[in-house]
Order: structure tokens, then sequence, then C-alpha cells
């Protein structure tokens, strides 16, 4: 059936199979079915909604609420909310319950609901247990000496990265995955000493390489499959390949630079598949792997049944409308990270370990059932707004309670973006849907104008800094650099200035986020568009859309151009 979208006004398809994952969603409340609406808005639009509730790479300086404490937090010290140290946070020193109320039904659920969290106790961060000596991260865990990483499990000795599993000494990457010392890669797997590179697997010792498999000393090469010594494309002895790498400088800013922009270029001549999806079986997305009967799912592993899922790396089976997380995940519609065998859940942040039953509530873990617009439970059970009933009481008041919401249209729709604990631009809904201050002004949402101070002996402009990284001193880390993009200065820690050294690289001259918005450019939108192969002419459907440079081929096609 096609929907026109409450917020952009585009039309959009929702599917018999849409439909059917939703009934199957139903929930139950003092013995009646209670089904979801469909939704009003497109998927991307759904999306934006959530995201904009989801800071994760933003930290800030400021006390504990609870200890007085100076702590590291996702929320700026501008915003008048009651913040925990992590570790305060899980103790037994303060009890949500303390913070309950009863519901009004003369007032919107929503309105409540932000009045709830505005009062509640919430974490610093959003970690789980199992770091080491990681002070600066946010939505990871099993992390051991790592910096500014983001939205991941388990790395060792990394540093400024974002969507991870299993990585050990790499810097400045986006959705890799068993990977080991490797610096500017994104969506690489398995990948050893690789750098500046994209969509790779089971590489090594390779520089500028895109879509390539099985190679090892490669440089600027796209598309080969179990190749070693080639330049472009282009087969080399190994005497000389060594040549060429022994002339190349590595350390020189503007060499890498010069290799970069002739990267780009000769990778355009070359085709790229329609979809970069493994092993599976009746779906629909973009970098989708192992994954069957799901559709419109991007950057997902072992999905089973979903739709219009994102970032799920460690899958789920009949989900809808999540982004981030898995493991477990079942039955759980328009929410953020959710995951570690969650089930039944519906419009929720941050809700994970074991939980069950639970509904547009935030910060709720380990073990908890039966929660309804709660906050910061652990081990809890029947709670709405965060006092306790018996589950008698729970089951009647919740089934009048979404009646209400019925009443008041808020019943299957996410929390409203104008009550997002952060500003837009300070959520992850800037990078994928990035809008100007005044526009998202003009939509009564929010915006931080809140800077960090930088206490530095002086601050530098980065065409001030030594083109080669050997001339670098080491009293650097005592300077901030004034990004040559943005103009925000940033600083580089003496483990980063020991990685660029020790690999002979150049040492960044863009702030922390602009390098991450270089290195999401390379990651296709969570869209797919139908368009026409470039060598075959069939009618496909691919995350390309039609307006863009590339060479876009069927995966008939590709297979013939590449093998």
């Amino acid at each position: 059936m096609q929907k026109q979208c409450a917020q952009c006004s585009a039309g959009f398809e929702f599917s018999d199979s849409d439909r059917n994952l939703l009934n199957k969603m139903t929930p139950v409340f003092d013995g009646k079915d209670f089904p979801i609406p469909e939704p009003t808005m497109c998927f991307n639009c759904r999306l934006q909604r959530r995201l904009a509730f989801y800071n994760t790479r933003n930290l800030y300086k400021r006390e504990c609420s609870k200890t007085g404490k100076n702590i590291i937090s996702m929320y700026s010290p501008d915003k008048k909310m009651n913040i925990y140290e992590k570790d305060e946070w899980f103790s037994d020193n303060w009890s949500p319950l303390d913070f309950g109320r009863d519901f009004d039904f003369t007032r919107p659920f929503f309105e409540q609901w932000e009045e709830l969290r505005k009062c509640t106790p919430l974490p610093s961060l959003s970690l789980m247990t199992y770091n080491q000596n990681t002070e600066y991260a946010n939505d990871a865990y099993k992390m051991k000496n790592c910096y500014m990483i983001f939205d991941g499990e388990e790395a060792e000795d990394c540093y400024y990265g974002q969507t991870f599993i299993y990585n050990k000494n790499c810097t400045d990457f986006l959705h890799i995955e068993h990977c080991e010392l490797c610096y500017e890669c994104t969506h690489c797997y398995s990948c050893y000493h690789v750098f500046y590179s994209q969509f790779c697997h089971n590489c090594r010792d390779s520089y500028f390489l895109r879509d390539c498999i099985g190679c090892k000393d490669c440089f600027g090469c796209a598309n080969l499959h179990q190749k070693q010594y080639c330049i472009f494309n282009e087969q080399k002895t190994r005497e000389e390949y060594d040549k060429f790498i022994q002339n190349f400088t590595t350390s020189s800013h503007a060499e890498i630079t010069k290799y970069k922009n002739q990267s780009k270029r000769f990778f355009l001549n070359h085709p790229v598949k329609k979809s970069r999806c493994v092993q599976n079986i009746d779906s629909k997305g973009d970098n989708l792997n192992r994954s069957k009967d799901s559709a419109y799912c991007f950057d997902c592993n072992d999905m089973q049944d979903s739709r219009y899922c994102t970032n799920c790396l460690m899958g789920g089976k009949d989900n809808m409308d999540v982004h981030i997380w898995g493991g477990g995940m079942e039955l759980c519609y328009d929410s953020c990270c959710i995951g570690e065998r969650t089930r039944n859940i519906l419009g929720c942040l941050y809700v994970y370990e074991g939980c069950n039953n639970v509904y547009y509530s935030l910060f709720c873990t380990r073990s908890c059932n039966n929660l309804f617009g709660c906050i910061g439970m652990i081990h809890q059970n029947y709670c709405i707004l965060n006092k306790q009933y018996t589950p008698e009481e729970y089951h009647k008041l919740v089934a009048k309670i979404v009646e209400h919401m019925k009443d008041t249209e808020e019943w299957g729709e996410f929390f409203p973006t104008k009550i997002s604990a952060f500003g837009y631009n300070e959520s992850v809904a800037d990078v994928y849907f990035p809008l100007k201050k005044e526009e998202v002004l003009e939509r009564g949402w929010q915006w931080s104008d809140y800077k960090s101070p930088v206490v530095v002996e002086k601050i530098i402009d980065a065409e001030q800094l030594p083109d080669d990284n050997t001339d670098i001193p080491d009293d650097v880390c005592n300077w901030a650099i004034r990004c040559e993009i943005t103009k925000k200065p940033f600083v580089i820690i003496k483990q980063e200035l020991d990685f660029y050294r020790f690999h002979k690289l150049p040492i960044p001259r863009r702030h922390p986020d602009q390098r991450h918005k270089d290195r999401f450019a390379f990651t296709n939108p969570f869209k797919i568009f139908d368009r026409k192969c470039s060598n075959c002419q069939k009618s496909i459907q691919t995350s390309y859309s039609p307006e863009r440079p590339e060479t876009v081929f069927c995966e008939e096609c590709y297979l013939n151009e590449v093998y």
C-alpha cells in the first residue's frame, strides 16, 4: 500500500510482508490485543527521528550529579540533567523507583515521560562492563587501551573508530571487523596492515584498495581477487613492486593526498556491484550478510525475517526499524541500541541484556520485564513511569494508557524529536541526515551551541604542520591543530602519535569529526534506487542513485568482469 510520509510528504510503500511482521509484534495487555499502527513516516524519516535521540561520538567533561566527581559524559555540562558516573549508576546507592509517578490521563504520554527523564539519573556513558583503560568511548564493550571509539564490541589499542567487532591496533576506521594494524579503512573485514581502503576482505600489506578480496602487496587497486604485487590493477614483478614501495614516502601528507586523489579517479573507471551482500537468501539491502527473508536492511549481519534494520551487526529475528545491535534480538520495533537477548521491545533506547516486553523505555537492562515508560531500571518488573505495580495492576493500567495514547495519536510512534536530550547537531542524525541550524530550529527541534574548551600551549593551523611526519616534534601533543576544513581545534594524543610514527604515516590535518564524515562519504545511503545495469541495461535495484558517477553492474555482469 502506498502511503504519504507525515514528515517529508514523500510516498512510501508499506507492503503486506511489512504488515504481517508488524501484526506479529502485537502486544497483549489485560487479555486484549493492541495492534501497533502502521507507520506514518517513510523509512528514512523514521530512522532520522530515532537517530536524533542517539549521541554516540560527542563526549564532554562534567560533574557526576551524585558524587561531584569529574567524569566523561555524552551529555554536555550545560544540560540540566541528573547524570551519574557509570559505576555509580549501576550501584545500589540509589533506586529508580524513588522517581516514580502516577500516570495523568489529562496529559499526553510523551510529555509525562520527558518530565521523568529530566529528573531520573542517567548513566554518563552507555558502556557495559569488561572495559580496561578506556575512558573516552561510548556504546561499546570489551575494550582495552582504546580512545574515542564507538558502537562496537571487542577492541584493543584502537583509536578514533566507529562500528566494529574484534579489532586490534587500528586507527581512524568505520565499520570494520576482525582487522589488525589498519588505518583509514571503511567496511573492511579480516584485513591486516591495510591503509586507506574500502570494502575489502582478507587483504594485507596494501594501500588504497577498493572491493578487493584475498589480496596482498597491492596498491591503488579495485575489484582484484587473490592478487599480489599489483599497482593500479597492473601486474608487476616482486622487484618492480618493491621498488615502487621503496620510493613511496608514506609519511608525506602531500604524497598521501596525491595517491588518494589518483585512486579516487581510478576507481571511477572500474565497476561496482549493485549491492555488497554476502550469503543471503531472499533478502534486499546493502552490506547485508548471512541473512534470510529480510528486506531493506543495511550494514547488518545474520538477520532473519527482518525489515528496515540498520547497523545490527550481531543479528536478530523478526525485527523492524531497529538501529544498532542484535545478539538474540527478537520482535523488536522502532528502537535504537537494543540487544543481548531482548524480545518484544517497542519504542525504546538502550534496552539490553535479557529484557522482555518493554515499551517506551530508556536505559533498562539486566532481565527487566513488563515495563512501560520507564527509565534506569535494573532487574525490575511490572513498572509504569518508574512506579511499581502488581502484574494485574500493571496490565489493567497499561491497557488504559494505550487507549489514551491512541486518542493522543502517540501509540506506535517513536518519541518526538523535539524532546531529545541532545541537540540535533550532537546526534547521529546529523551525520546521516545533515541539516543547517536554521532548518533544525524551524522544525522545532533542538540545537547545541556548546563547545568544549581546548586547553593547550598553542593552536596552530593544519597548514603550518611539516609535510613529513618525521619532521613533527614530540611536543605536538601539547598543541591543538586547527582543522583545515572546519577550523575546529583538535589534539593528538601520545598513543596516536606513536601509531603514526610506527607506520610512518602523516599526522591528520582534519578534526576527528571531519575524518569520520570523510569515511562516511564512502558509504551509500540507506536507500534502494531503480536504475539500469551499466553493462547489460537490465533493471536493477541498488543503493547507488541513478545520478551518481559510478559504473554500476548487476551481479552477473560484475562477476563476469572481475573473475
